[in-house]
């Protein structure tokens, strides 16, 4: 990275930064943007439409990092609508990189699979709901609930306070999604896919494309899974309301399990601003 001067719109010099890669011997130069769309708008006349360097993309691209978008505003100076598309398009590399992978497992390779709601109830009446489950119309009657103490005020009822009773009530539901996650050494790979239904019309033709026949299944005892012995698969179960954990065949499905905290952590608390799709 080095500094130069440009000419603004206003005639104004200004120095800015410039990143620049440079190969020994060699006397050509060439910019990224004329090869690479990603780092560049182009208009319907295929010119380049992005005021943004490349410096400024790649403080965006940081996004991988977990970093909230109001974070992301506060540090580079862009605004909301510039962060959305080029997170979005970073979403989209994701994606494009996603349908050119590979199956999962193998033979003697563990692939354990559960279906969830990211909002729903507790699943074995374990585990507390996140924020914002609430329907919109209870929000507005547990609202009326709030008052302040006579004798302190700006204190908040709390125990009237409908984050107090996350466990109970109008809850919204779904979408539902189900998981796969596998573990080879230190690599834990996921993969979560957007459901409709969790039958086995549904369910079993994305474990035949994603997962290898001989492979080691293991998941809870839902009847869509019955049929994975029939069709190629090592199949082991757990009866998730006695066990956590087979006794006779030490079966789990941990993993997953643990992958949904993780999973609605970043999508209903981090990606706020972000669309369904």
């Amino acid at each position: 990275m080095y500094m130069r001067n440009k000419r603004l719109a206003t005639g104004e010099i200004r120095e800015i930064s410039t990143i620049r890669y440079i190969t020994k011997g060699c006397q050509t130069y060439k910019s990224i943007r004329s090869t690479n769309g990603f780092f560049t708008y182009t208009d319907h006349n295929a010119r380049c439409n992005s005021n943004l360097s490349l410096g400024q993309i790649l403080e965006l691209i940081y996004w991988s990092q977990d970093f909230p978008i109001k974070t992301v505003s506060d540090l580079t100076g862009r605004s909301n609508a510039t962060i959305f598309d080029w997170f979005n398009l970073c979403r989209d590399v994701c994606c494009s990189l996603f349908e050119k992978r590979e199956k999962m497992g193998g033979q003697n390779i563990v692939v354990q699979i559960d279906e969830s709601l990211l909002r729903g109830r507790r699943k074995y009446n374990r585990g507390r709901l996140l924020l914002g489950d609430l329907r919109h119309e209870q929000v507005q009657d547990n609202s009326a609930d709030f008052h302040f103490d006579s004798d302190q005020e700006n204190q908040i009822n709390l125990a009237n306070s409908p984050t107090s009773n996350r466990n109970y009530g109008h809850r919204l539901e779904g979408p539902r999604v189900f998981g796969l996650c596998s573990k080879i050494g230190d690599n834990l790979e996921r993969r979560f896919f957007d459901v409709e239904k969790r039958d086995r019309e549904t369910l079993i033709p994305i474990i035949e494309k994603e997962i290898l026949p001989g492979s080691i299944i293991k998941s809870d005892e839902w009847r869509a899974y019955s049929c994975l012995k029939n069709i190629g698969y090592d199949h082991r179960t757990v009866n998730h309301p006695k066990n956590f954990v087979d006794p006779t065949t030490g079966a789990h499905t941990l993993a997953i399990e643990c992958s949904w905290g993780v999973l609605k952590t970043k999508i209903l608390r981090k990606m706020n601003g972000t669309s369904a799709n």
